[in-house]
Formats: C-alpha cells, sequence, structure tokens
C-alpha cells in the first residue's frame, strides 16, 4: 500500500531505559518510507537519541539513523556491563 508521507515533529523523553525503549520504536518508524522527520529534540537520553539520529540520517537517510542508534544502544550496552551498579543476585 502506498502512503503519503508523514511528516512529524519528536519530541524523545530522557530517562535510562526509556531511551532504549524509544530506540525500538524510532527503528520500527525508520523502516517505513512514509515517516519523515521535521524536527527532532529530546532531553536526557532522549536528546542523545535525537542527536545520533539526526547524525545518522544527515550520513544516509532512514537506512544511516538507523544503523547510528543500534550502533549506539549497542555500545551503552557493553558499557553497562562493566558499570559498578549491578543488580544483586
Amino acid at each position: 500500500m502506498n502512503r503519503s508521507p508523514v511528516l512529524v515533529d519528536l519530541a524523545l523523553q530522557g530517562g535510562g531505559s526509556h531511551g532504549a525503549f524509544t530506540w525500538g520504536v524510532l527503528d520500527r518508524l525508520l523502516e517505513e518510507p512514509w515517516f519523515q522527520i521535521a524536527g527532532i529534540s529530546g532531553t536526557s537520553a532522549g536528546a542523545m537519541n535525537a542527536a545520533v539520529l539526526a547524525d545518522g540520517w544527515a550520513a544516509a537517510g532512514a537506512t544511516g539513523a538507523r544503523e547510528a542508534l543500534e550502533k549506539y544502544w549497542r555500545s551503552v550496552s557493553r558499557a553497562a556491563a562493566f558499570s559498578p551498579l549491578q543488580r544483586s543476585p
């Protein structure tokens, strides 16, 4: 089904794990050819998502944004494994 492009402005929330959840939502939306971003802002983890998405988008469009977000969140995940703040078993 062909859809007309939908131009959206995004405001992304902060809050650690909310940022990782938002990555998943953005990844899914960026798969859609009709999804277009007019503007993006965020706070805390949302600001990181916004900056990484914008950088990836500038380099290679939606595909670049998806790749940049995945690279960023995978690196956050690896770094968290070495955090002194860990859950108790």
